[in-house]
């Protein structure tokens, strides 16, 4: 499976464990934010700041599958890296959902 390129990420999903952001001329600012298990409702950051990332800088940082991304700033490219092995994927409740 091809991963994911993305653009533009406002409290996005995202389906690997890591991202490669690329920046150009501007630097931007990074948040992954926690999902709850069996919803798709963010509750909370998993960073306590934002991660800024300086101009014309590859970064590669967590994000955990299935949690929701904001990349504020742009340009920038953001490449889906790894595999959907922590973050929600994968795991269920005591209910067994």
């Amino acid at each position: 499976m091809p991963a994911n390129v993305y653009t533009t990420l406002a409290n996005a999903t995202v389906y690997t464990d890591k991202l490669q952001i690329s920046t150009a001329a501007n630097a931007v600012t990074y948040q992954s934010y926690a999902v709850a298990l069996g919803t798709a409702n963010a509750v909370g950051n998993i960073y306590s700041a934002s991660i800024t990332i300086p101009a014309n800088t590859v970064f590669e940082v967590y994000a955990g599958a299935g949690n929701k991304v904001t990349v504020t700033g742009t340009p920038f490219t953001a490449l889906e890296l790894g595999t959907a092995s922590s973050a929600t994927a994968g795991i269920y409740n005591s209910a067994g959902q």
